[in-house]
């Protein structure tokens, strides 16, 4: 990305607080005024009240440089605070507006990311640029303001010694642009390294149980000592150059002061000059040269914040894959009525994983769905849910294409129970309620005891203030699935998708399981994907996918009554419980 258009899009976060950024950057000039006062009264103080031995102005002079010092340090503090206030408001905005528009981007942008990189970005890169916006701007606009005053007071005060101070400027402009091209590629490669380190971490700490399972810590000990290698040779890479240059900006500054101070005082043993003089320029130039020295060490700086800008705002800028059309709908009252047709989907281009797929869910049927894996089961019920947009025909709700649809009215409609559900780390009632903001304990209550899940809950140390821990693993498998069934029962929708739900658990808790899902089911137009056929024997309708096609379709003796894949997938399952039985 272009530098001016992220250092544009920068400042834009401190548009809402440009009264407060005006009021802390007038500090900073004052508190910069303030400090160049006391070289002048140095002079003062030399000329005028020592060498004449004037006493009487002596403590005159000295409480006006004690009262400067106060009100610097005055200053200095309310300037940091504001700093600080404004630094934190413009962290937790863009840290805001970054999460919201995570949630806006389609599950196709978050299967081509590492979730440790997408962190990475929200927590690190964002961190990086509170101090650049917050601050880092203004101490740039400060110092460029301060090297013109000093500019101005030098020559002013000894024009030839003034550009005598100027000589190493050139030199260490050129070494600065220099320094700034090559340390940008390493502080990318930094980033990533970071990033990836991130996402061993993301992968590792959730599947904390399965690297123990395997007898994997080793292994994992060794990515990340692998990953932080990668790192430490990146990081170092960029400390040979910080190394490098500032000693030898140093260098110069200090060569620049010894020409100086060598020809000042020449010009005071031949009286050309007072020793006042001399005194102010010298503490002058070393305040000329620091602001220049920030100046080259804010490069760096900007180097940090540019390229953690270019990664964050490569989320922001990614455009949402689906978005709500324009005059989208909110259909007044839902029946169910879900019509497939024509549809044609692919993940990538020139690919199709659903073809040709036609069928209708009259409102209360239950559809099954079956077939081997990547027949495109679960592909067929995403499009559904508006994850994926077809690339051709039409799925249309109730007689309306759910293109047409508000995106947040259409996902209302729909509840979700997944083979392997997924409960946060909160309350058993917060993961319950989760669909439905403002449930009643009450309505929580009935959600739970309709989904079996009430008896057990209420055993809990905590009962339903239980906390379930990461991802519910202080609930057994059985225990999620009726957790997240109540959800689905408490967000009452019209549509309901069912992935495999009584699989892995044993037949007490299947049959819990199953009595909550058949009052889930009743009245609701239901989706089922099953492995088990036995499942599907109530089924409205059975739909067997191949190959992402409709390779049969029908009731469940319907189909066993032929000799299709289903008829085939049905004898193959009872073969299969003959041997475990045996």
């Amino acid at each position: 990305m272009e530098r001016a258009k992220l250092l544009r899009q920068l400042i834009s976060y401190l548009g809402p607080y440009k009264v407060i950024a005006i009021s802390g950057f007038l500090l900073t000039v004052a508190f910069s005024l303030l400090s160049l006062l006391p070289a002048y009264l140095t002079k003062v103080l030399i000329d005028n009240v020592i060498v004449p031995r004037n006493y009487a102005s002596l403590w005159s002079l000295l409480f006006l440089l004690l009262g400067i010092y106060v009100a610097r340090a005055a200053i200095g503090v309310v300037r940091a605070y504001i700093m600080e206030w404004i630094g934190a408001h413009v962290v937790y905005d863009m840290r805001v507006q970054v999460y919201d528009h995570l949630q806006m981007l389609s599950l196709g942008f978050f299967s081509r990311k590492q979730t440790g990189q997408i962190m990475s970005r929200v927590t690190n890169d964002i961190m990086r640029l509170q101090y650049f916006i917050a601050e880092g701007l203004q101490e740039i606009l400060v110092n460029l303001f301060t090297v013109l005053i000093i500019c101005v007071m030098l020559f002013v005060a000894h024009a030839k010694l003034a550009a005598l101070t100027l000589l190493p400027i050139p030199l260490i402009g050129l070494s600065t642009y220099v320094f700034g091209m090559l340390i940008h590629p390493v502080f990318h490669k930094v980033w990533r390294r970071m990033a990836s380190l991130t996402a061993v971490l993301a992968d590792a700490i959730p599947g904390i149980r399965v690297v123990k399972s395997f007898a994997q810590e080793d292994r994992e000990s060794r990515r990340l000592r692998g990953r932080s290698e990668e790192l430490l040779v990146q990081e170092l890479n960029a400390a040979k150059l910080w190394a490098l240059f500032f000693p030898l900006f140093g260098l110069t500054t200090a060569a620049g002061s010894l020409i100086v101070f060598g020809y000042g005082s020449l010009q005071v043993m031949q009286g050309y000059m007072t020793l006042g003089v001399l005194v102010m320029f010298m503490q002058l130039m070393w305040q000329f040269y620091w602001p220049v020295q920030m100046l080259g060490e804010m490069n760096h700086r900007i180097q940090h914040a540019l390229t953690s800008a270019e990664r964050v705002f490569e989320v922001l800028d990614t455009a949402p894959e689906l978005l709500d059309a324009d005059g989208s709908l909110k259909l007044p009252e839902v029946e169910g009525r879900v019509e497939f047709r024509d549809v044609i989907f692919s993940y990538e281009p020139g690919k199709p994983v659903l073809s040709d797929i036609n069928f209708v869910a009259e409102p209360g049927e239950v559809i099954g769905l079956v077939g081997p894996s990547g027949a495109g089961k679960s592909t067929l019920v995403h499009l559904l849910s508006r994850f994926y947009d077809v690339d051709d025909g039409q799925i249309l709700l109730d007689g309306h294409d759910v293109r047409d649809l508000s995106l947040h009215f259409l996902r209302q409609q729909i509840g979700v129970v997944l083979q392997e559900p997924f409960l946060f780390h909160g309350t058993v009632s917060e993961n319950i309620g989760y669909g439905v903001s403002k449930a009643k304990p009450a309505e929580i209550i009935a959600a739970a005891k309709a989904a079996n899940a009430h008896d057990f809950i209420v055993n809990l140390p905590h009962g339903y203030d239980t906390v379930v821990g990461e991802r519910g693993q202080l609930l057994s498998g059985g225990e999620r699935q009726r957790v997240s069934i109540a959800r689905a029962i408490l967000m009452n929708p019209r549509i309901l998708i069912l992935d495999e739900a009584t699989s892995s658990v044993d037949t007490e808790t299947e049959m819990l399981i199953q009595q909550a899902l058949d009052r889930l089911v009743s009245n609701r137009t239901t989706f089922a994907i099953a492995h088990r056929l036995s499942t599907l024997r109530k089924a409205s309708k059975i739909i067997v996918m191949e190959h992402g096609r409709i390779a049969e379709m029908g009731t469940h003796n319907e189909l066993l009554d032929g000799d299709g894949l289903y008829s085939r997938l049905c004898k193959l399952q009872a073969e299969l419980s003959k041997v475990r039985a045996w």
